[in-house]
């Protein structure tokens, strides 16, 4: 009983954990798509223009 205590605290940790990963990985995506876009229309609109 002890061993599969502590076995799944060791699982919840590691899901939490990898979340955490999860979480980080999504919003640095979406910062950079959204830094691409912006960089994109700026350099189309400067394009079009010129």
């Amino acid at each position: 009983m002890e061993r599969s205590n502590e076995w799944w605290r060791t699982v919840r940790y590691a899901i939490k954990r990898e979340r955490r990963t999860v979480r980080l990985i999504s919003i640095l995506v979406t910062v950079g798509v959204i830094g691409a876009v912006l960089i994109a229309a700026t350099n189309g609109v400067t394009v079009t223009v010129g």
